[in-house]
């Protein structure tokens, strides 16, 4: 174990230090890798890779809006694989780029075009053995996340059911407990709601209840006016 005097001084060197000098340290640098929390494995990147993966598989996680680890875990694997997706079209349509940068003017010199055509239909010739697994690569990937986003709507559905459900319990619950005059504790019947939640859904359910049994060809609708934006 090193003194606090040895630890300070190790702290200053590293504040004064200004980086990777060698072109190979240089290298090893611009890659971040980084413990997965869900899985444990370590996956490695550019900076500015990681940075869009991060920001792509968040917004698309929090769009999934999942509860629980099972739940979080499946859009995990969604955002993953959507990502891998992504990455398949690029490196396909990459692979396109670099026949036409290395055979630009080949073919057909004097027509660019022609030329771009042509030269396109070859990388398509030579690479269709890559080509094919590229489509089988991302026939994989979209079973796989068809597959996981259907299991997550599944858990999500049967979680929303039940919540509901229990939602309906504990209303009828507080409802007789206020006839009898009496406080209630949802959470004596094994419920996460609170009162306000409770009363939220009644006066919900109560408004749902007017709506459809209102005739509204009897109204007309108000002509609402918005001021136009200065």
């Amino acid at each position: 174990m090193i003194s606090d005097k040895q630890f300070e001084a190790n702290r200053n060197n590293a504040l004064r230090s200004s980086g990777p000098k060698t072109k190979e340290g240089r290298k090893r640098s611009s890659m971040n890798a980084l413990r997965h929390g869900l899985t444990g494995q370590v996956t490695t990147m550019t900076a500015e890779d990681r940075a869009a993966h991060d920001q792509f598989s968040q917004a698309l996680i929090r769009n999934l809006a999942p509860e629980g680890e099972m739940e979080l875990q499946l859009a995990q694997r969604i955002a993953t694989d959507s990502w891998r997706l992504n990455r398949a079209s690029a490196v396909e349509d990459n692979l396109l780029a670099l026949g036409l940068y290395q055979d630009a003017g080949q073919l057909c010199p004097d027509h660019e075009q022609i030329d771009a055509a042509l030269t396109t239909a070859r990388v398509f010739t030579v690479e269709s053995h890559n080509l094919q697994l590229f489509t089988l690569y991302q026939q994989r990937l979209d079973r796989s996340l068809q597959k996981n986003l259907a299991l997550l709507q599944s858990l999500q559905a049967a979680r929303k059911e039940k919540r509901e459900k229990e939602m309906k319990e504990a209303a009828d619950l507080l409802q007789i407990s206020e006839i009898r005059g009496l406080e209630y504790e949802p959470a004596k019947d094994g419920f996460v709601f609170s009162n306000r939640e409770i009363y939220a859904a009644i006066d919900r359910k109560q408004r749902l209840n007017r709506a459809a049994a209102t005739d509204f060809t009897r109204f007309r609708p108000r002509k609402i006016q918005t001021k136009a934006a200065v």
